[in-house]
């Protein structure tokens, strides 16, 4: 969401040093509010393997439990369709592992993790670099969707509902074992960032239309069961975006920031012109390699990468409410 909060537009243009009338602050900030959501299906990164390469990994192996049958129905030998059998079954889980661990972020996860951290006074211009320091707001900040978290620079909030068959719940305990997104708010502004090795400052260019992969753990707020009755608050944010606010359907809400004061990780290409340093996305889709190790195939991102690495915000055992 938009900065706003409680005071008034005069206000806010001296807290972020503003000069001009309302209506030019107004637009500046919408023009440097990046929606990731809106954006999320432009540009996106190629999968780990291309899906014609899978299709034809799936042909040869149909081909191999096709003549091992054969073999098995003449010559009455299980040998040649037993390894057909493995085989498959070893590759279908090579590919799943894959594909999940592409799906989840864990692959791109391990890569940040992994990759040492740069300094800003050594780095080059046009280097990919991998800066870790404290976060601090830009021209303008956020509020959080839902717990109206102030100062932050990238807020992301999901709704998630319960699979439904028809009109009845899969699983009638009042539990849910599949969660459906169905509602996301995801937005990211233009910030700076204070390298931890040198001291020096860069600004992340997150915001206007920028290409943004977060990696980044929503809290888990609110989960209902049948019969929850739901909170003013969450009804008047449900209303709010003309979402159902129906007492009896199962409903997860979760949210993440990333502010002023956290400690982050930022990937990207390093910009040096006129002595100020900028962080800007890839001008393409960069790979992660593989990881031998852990059966990884190459992962690509495309953007710059936000990994948080200040977690005390985060509860991972909320309450039911």
């Amino acid at each position: 969401m938009l900065p706003g909060g409680g005071g008034g537009a005069g206000d806010d243009r001296k807290r972020r040093g503003a000069t001009t009338d309302e209506e030019d602050a107004t637009s500046a900030s919408a023009a440097s509010l990046n929606d990731l959501c809106a954006g999320a299906g432009a540009g996106a990164a190629p999968p780990p393997f291309p899906r014609a390469a899978a299709w034809a990994v799936a042909a040869l192996l149909a081909v191999g439990l096709g003549v091992g049958a054969l073999v098995l129905a003449v010559v009455r030998s299980a040998a040649l369709l037993v390894v057909a059998v493995l085989l498959s079954a070893a590759v279908a889980a090579f590919l799943a592992w894959n594909a999940a661990a592409a799906a989840s972020g864990r692959a791109l996860r391990r890569f940040v993790d992994g990759l040492p951290a740069s300094s800003l006074r050594v780095a080059a211009d046009g280097q990919l670099v991998k800066i870790t320091g404290f976060v601090s707001c830009g021209d303008i900040s956020l509020i959080s969707s839902y717990e109206k978290v102030e100062n932050c620079v990238y807020t992301s909030t999901l709704l998630r509902k319960c699979a439904t068959w028809g009109s009845i719940v899969l699983n009638p305990w009042n539990r849910c074992s599949k969660w459906k997104l169905t509602h996301a708010e995801r937005f990211a502004a233009d910030f700076y960032i204070t390298d931890a090795k040198s001291g020096k400052r860069a600004l992340v260019k997150a915001g206007h239309h920028s290409k943004v992969v977060p990696l980044i753990d929503e809290n888990l707020l609110v989960t209902t069961s049948r019969d929850t009755e739901l909170s003013s608050t969450l009804k008047y944010w449900l209303d709010e975006r003309k979402l159902s606010s129906e007492e009896a359907q199962l409903i997860r809400l979760e949210e993440g920031y990333i502010r002023e004061g956290m400690r982050l990780s930022v990937i990207g290409m390093l910009s040096k012109k006129n002595g100020d340093a900028m962080i800007l996305p890839p001008p393409e889709p960069l790979s992660t390699g593989c990881v031998l190790l852990s059966f990884l195939l190459p992962t690509y991102f495309d953007g710059i990468v936000l990994r948080l690495v200040d977690r005390s915000y985060f509860v991972p055992n909320p309450g039911v409410s």
